[in-house]
């Protein structure tokens, strides 16, 4: 064993015990977090770039590096790129769902990408989600089974990526995660059987290479992205990059009763979707109603 220090990165946690894999190299290690970690109530979180040192003929997790952002639940960090999976039908898209899962990336910095499956099923009809987010920044990538181009568009997309895939159940998340890692996908549930632990290794987040480069941090099991109890009704409003900003007569407008408010003058041009309005007005009430109590 050597005696060296060694940074790697977090691919798994399972029951108390960490899997690094070293930067550069294939090794993978298996470590605890020294004692201050808990007394600091600071948890390892795959995705962290951390600091392994040998104690005796095993390794202690002895630093984690700056996070670039962190998420509870799925708990990942270090994250550049989330991609948002629905479905157009079975099940139907639930919007609001989808437009707190966007808010929630846009609070950490992450990048957020709508992938909708299942377009062989989409009727007329449910092709009006795009009319919605056409509107907004965001990319829309329409995936079919098997269809290997737009399968490949996606891959381009996470190329030298650290990404996730969230969304509701039913949505083809781990197909689509087996479609992107391929063979890696089967062989990190092996190493969970191999380790003899985890072995419903659904309910554990996992991280796995990109055949065309990057990493997809696996979170089956997560049905969505919880917004902070910390997030200010000012950082929601801020969450919503169609919404023009510091174009209001009031600097603290929040685009309701608010005379000369210029994101209710998009909304009346149709610049902005009424459905994502009043998204963002539901959920304000939500925090300015949790901060009341």
């Amino acid at each position: 064993m050597s005696n060296q220090m060694i940074t790697g990165r977090i691919i798994k946690g399972i029951g108390g015990f960490y899997y690094i894999k070293s930067a550069g190299s294939s090794c993978l290690y298996e470590a605890k977090p020294v004692g201050i970690f808990r007394h600091q109530h600071i948890v390892p979180t795959v995705g962290d770039l951390v600091d392994l040192e040998p104690e005796g003929e095993q390794y202690s997790l002895t630093a984690i590096h700056p996070r670039k952002n962190l998420f509870i639940r799925p708990p990942v960090a270090n994250v550049d790129l989330a991609v948002i999976v629905f479905a157009f039908r079975n099940p139907r898209p639930n919007l609001l769902l989808l437009d707190k899962m966007l808010v929630a990336c846009e609070a950490r910095g992450v990048k957020p990408l709508i992938c909708l499956t299942k377009r062989d099923l989409a009727q007329e009809k449910d092709l009006d989600i795009l009319k919605i987010y056409q509107r907004t920044p965001y990319s829309v990538i329409m995936m079919t089974a098997g269809d290997q181009e737009t399968l490949q568009e996606l891959q381009d997309c996470l190329k030298g990526k650290t990404a996730f895939l969230a969304g509701p159940s039913g949505v083809g998340k781990s197909t689509l995660t087996n479609a992107l890692c391929g063979r890696q996908a089967m062989d990190t549930g092996a190493l969970s059987e191999k380790l003899g632990r985890g072995k419903h290794t659904t309910r554990h987040v996992e991280l796995m290479d990109l055949p065309g480069g990057g990493v997809l941090l696996d979170t089956p099991g997560f049905s969505s992205l919880k917004l902070e109890d910390a997030l200010t009704p000012e950082e929601l409003r801020d969450s919503f990059p169609e919404f023009a900003r510091g174009l209001c007569r009031f600097k603290d407008c929040f685009h309701g009763a608010e005379p000369d408010c210029m994101v209710r003058r998009q909304l009346e041009t149709g610049k902005i979707a009424e459905e994502r309005y009043a998204h963002y007005q539901a959920m304000l009430e939500a925090l300015r109603k949790r901060e009341r109590y």
